[in-house]
């Protein structure tokens, strides 16, 4: 028996030595997991479900070289080094500069793209042309980028950050902004689509040099792939990419249909994953809530108490670092889950706090001599509260239960953090994709309203119908 422990000591002792690496996974699978934010056109974007950009062409290219296929997971840039990190992709390819507070953290591929920060104002703005002209102005980038860092080097300027810079370039457009800073090849392309009235001024700010992101472990899948662009770019595959999207601009086709027209169909399939997504976490919340409403309810103070804390912890914190703790924190503990897994239970555990003290008001509601008219018909505690109560005090919590549904749909949309694409996600890649703004939230804001207004309508009838109920 002795021996048998020491072999199996031995073996679990040795087990990391026998772990397979991404490399291995890669080559196992066929398929390599890539992390992208599709909101940043020339280099990537998303219509519907297809990715496109020179970032999107060039990495299918290498991945051809490598035998495996690449599977896109779209994700918001300021979530997609901790998803990385989190292993819920085994690379980055968004455009990623390569600076030195980066590569102490992650590994990087061999530059593939040289670029850099410039200056954009409206036209006929004068006295701005480098960074120090920006000291005492409001300036606009996109977040967790070269130029956002750049500019809180410099010091004294009023940094205004934003999830995408189709929205910076609207701000200044409008005239909040007395500048944007961002790269020059997505800026160029942004004026040339939707902002004329803007231009670049000054020279480069920096020698931008952007790189493929990895896991700091998985320097051998780095080599692979620097080899594999290599061959890329010595087939000529490359140049041919970079004439395709950053030449002459092509102009649109008069027969093509409008804009709107296009994004209908795109938003109907949002919307139908916002509204599943709710449902998902209602359920969720639902039977949740109610046992922590009947645990605060309890006789036990320990169990009153963790009821209590539970409830005050998820209502205490922002629902969108709840979505970060479980998307992102979990997996370094072993849970790991998929964004859409990890979207329900976050927004499902968060909305049980509310649900709880909605069920935990309407059990309260109901008169003590219920209860205690119960016990003297025979009845136990949990069958006066079954059978007698709970059947009272739902009249009472369906209204705002309602209410909280319609909650838990317009906050449904922070799980676009993580990447899926719901109606707000879907309105993020489409307004970077079409650089135009003003046209596409617009539509957003529509068909949430579409979903909201039945829903506030429901729970306004219920609440005087059973108001009616209690006066008869």
């Amino acid at each position: 028996m002795r021996y048998v422990l020491i072999c199996l000591s031995l073996l679990c002792l040795m087990s990391p030595c026998f772990a397979e690496t991404t490399l291995e996974r890669v080559r196992r699978t066929g398929e390599i997991q890539v992390g992208t934010d599709a909101t940043y056109p020339p280099f990537e974007s998303k219509v519907g479900e297809v990715y496109e950009g020179f970032d999107v062409d060039l990495g299918e290219a290498v991945a051809r070289e490598m035998g495996v296929r690449i599977v896109w997971t779209n994700v918001s840039f300021d979530g997609i080094f901790p998803g990385l990190i989190a292993g819920k992709y085994d690379m980055i390819i968004s455009a990623v500069t390569i600076t030195p507070e980066r590569a102490a953290e992650m590994a990087f591929s061999d530059p593939y793209y040289d670029a850099g920060q410039i200056i954009t104002v409206r036209k006929g703005e004068k006295g701005i042309a480098t960074v120090r002209d920006l000291v005492g102005k409001a300036a606009g980038v996109q977040v967790n980028t070269t130029s956002q860092y750049m500019l809180e080097k410099q010091g004294g300027v009023d940094i205004r950050k934003y999830a995408s810079m189709d929205l910076a370039m609207l701000d200044l457009q409008q005239g909040r902004l007395r500048a944007v800073v961002g790269d020059a090849p997505t800026i160029q392309w942004m004026i040339g689509k939707n902002f004329s009235s803007l231009e670049m001024v000054g020279e480069l700010l920096t020698q931008d040099r952007y790189g493929y992101v990895f896991r700091k472990g998985d320097a051998d899948l780095a080599g692979v792939v620097n080899a594999a662009l290599a061959r890329v770019r010595a087939a000529g595959t490359y140049d041919a990419l970079h004439a395709r999207w950053f030449g002459q601009a092509q102009k649109p086709d008069p027969k093509e249909p409008s804009l709107a027209e296009r994004l209908l169909p795109l938003f109907a399939k949002g919307l139908l994953w916002t509204v599943q997504l709710t449902v998902a976490a209602y359920l969720l919340a639902l039977p949740l809530g109610l046992a922590v409403a009947l645990l605060r309810l309890s006789p036990s103070r320990p169990v009153t108490w963790a009821a209590g804390v539970y409830v005050e912890v998820l209502r205490g914190t922002p629902l969108l670092v709840q979505i970060f703790f479980v998307y992102f924190v979990l997996p370094s503990a072993g849970l790991s889950l998929s964004a859409w897994a990890a979207g329900v239970v976050a927004l499902g555990v968060n909305a049980s706090a509310y649900v709880a003290e909605v069920c935990r008001a309407g059990v309260l509601s109901v008169d003590r001599g219920q209860t205690e008219a119960a016990r003297s018909l025979g009845m136990t505690s949990w069958q006066a509260l079954r059978f007698v109560v709970l059947p009272q005090a739902l009249r009472r919590m369906v209204p705002p239960l309602t209410n909280e549904a319609v909650a838990l749909l317009k906050d449904s949309s922070l799980v676009s953090v993580m990447g899926l694409t719901e109606l707000t996600r879907a309105g993020q890649e489409l307004s970077g994709r079409y650089a135009d703004p003003l046209t596409v939230w617009p539509v957003v804001a529509l068909f949430y309203f579409a979903v909201t207004f039945p829903l506030t309508r429901l729970a306004a009838w219920l609440e005087r119908r059973f108001e009616a109920g209690r006066a008869g």
